[in-house]
């Protein structure tokens, strides 16, 4: 009979560890799995963050031809308006040279009407006019107007010969400088045509890495859907480690027994704080940073006996701070403790540790100075193992340290 019963009690610890063992192993494979797909996320957010910055350099370039063209078409309308000016100022001038050789040919005929009546008079010598002529006064008078009229009608015929003359100067200079004008607008309709085809290329080169930019954050989606799928699978293993939990319990073992006793989490003396759980930097700071003197490598042990199920790396910026190296060990009765910014893990998910027993070695990974980041948090139910929980470590350490911060 009591061969019976220890066979059965037997049994249903094998079942246990067995069931343990599932547990573990669905925990490292989820870890793996979300390890796996917080990579990509990394890898697409650093390809989105280039496609992004190439973009804005395109619309910035974009922008600087767009405005390279409305100045060029600018110059071309000032220098059509110009022509335009020049042309007419040339059809003006044309018409004064016209209405000039129409005087001119008015006078030159009148000139010559003039002679031909004085041919026609036959040759009128000087006894005739003075025959002719009543007195001496008569004589000079008669012959002085005929020969001032000649005069005169041949020496307005030059002054319009040079009006002319000049007018054809001055439009011979205003076509000269039509051609100039011109030839400074063929040049700009050359600019004008080569910043097109520029403008054109570089916005197919926005509109290409717009949709790339569009595809890249529809990766992006999809990778974080994944990750809350993993996220939801892994709360998933949590409540059955803390049903197997539980179990242990009610069959005699100590799952849940643990009360929360923790001790230092880096071997390293002084043991100074140098910034606590508090709201800063526009953000609460989870849980408490402990010093390093500004070096890396010392070793991070286990605050307390437990089963590490969570261990991934979140990359961040002295701007944005991420956890870098971190991983997390679950104790028992809801309490778990994190360890972030290590430089390296020597366990993995799932392995057993004791209490300090050597995790890994502190560094400055996820974009801060060389420090270890500490948080514990308890879960009253598994909706919450991720939520605000957090509890304050210095309530739960032993003494023997220094707030810094």
């Amino acid at each position: 009979m009591k061969r019976k019963i220890l066979l059965t009690l037997l049994s249903i610890l094998t079942v246990l560890v067995l069931l343990s063992s599932m547990v573990v192993t669905s925990y490292a494979a989820l870890e793996d799995d979300k390890q796996d797909v917080q990579n990509k996320i990394n890898e697409a957010k650093n390809e989105l963050n280039t496609i992004s910055d190439n973009k804005d350099e395109a619309e910035t370039e974009l922008e600087k031809l767009t405005s390279q063209i409305v100045q060029v078409q600018s110059e071309l309308d000032s220098l059509k308006a110009q022509i335009e000016d020049l042309n007419s100022s040339i059809e003006k001038k044309q018409e004064e040279i016209d209405e000039e050789e129409a005087e001119i040919e008015r006078k030159d005929n009148l000139l010559k009407e003039r002679m031909v009546a004085l041919y026609e008079a036959g040759d009128t010598s000087y006894l005739d006019v003075l025959f002719n002529s009543e007195d001496i006064f008569d004589f000079l008078s008669s012959y002085s107007i005929i020969q001032q009229i000649v005069e005169t009608d041949t020496t307005l015929i030059e002054e319009l010969e040079k009006q002319k003359q000049q007018l054809e100067s001055d439009k011979s200079n205003l076509e000269a400088d039509k051609a100039k004008v011109e030839e400074k607008e063929a040049e700009q309709k050359i600019k004008r045509a080569s910043l097109s085809t520029l403008q054109e290329k570089k916005q197919s080169e926005v509109d290409k890495l717009s949709a790339d930019e569009k595809a890249k954050q529809a990766e992006l989606d999809e990778y974080n859907s994944k990750l809350k799928e993993i996220d939801n699978a892994i709360a998933e293993a949590l409540r059955k480690a803390q049903e197997e939990e539980k179990n242990n319990s009610a069959t005699g073992g100590n799952g849940s027994s643990f009360d929360g006793t923790f001790a230092w989490p880096l071997d390293y003396s002084p043991r100074r704080v140098t910034s606590r759980m508090k709201y800063r930097w526009g953000r609460w700071h989870k849980g408490i940073d402990i010093g390093t003197n500004a070096e890396t490598g010392k070793r991070v042990v286990a605050a307390a006996s437990g089963t590490v199920v969570y261990s991934a790396y979140q990359s961040g910026t002295s701007s944005s701070p991420g956890y870098g190296n971190y991983l997390i060990i679950y104790h028992g009765n809801g309490y778990c403790s994190l360890y972030a910014h290590m430089a390296s893990k020597s366990v993995s998910t799932g392995e057993r540790v004791s209490q300090g027993q050597l995790i890994g070695y502190s560094g400055n990974t996820g974009g801060v100075a060389p420090h270890l980041h500490f948080e514990i948090r308890r879960a009253t139910s598994v909706s919450d193992f991720f939520g605000n929980n957090w509890l304050d470590p210095l309530d739960y350490l032993p003494g023997g340290y220094v707030i810094v911060d």
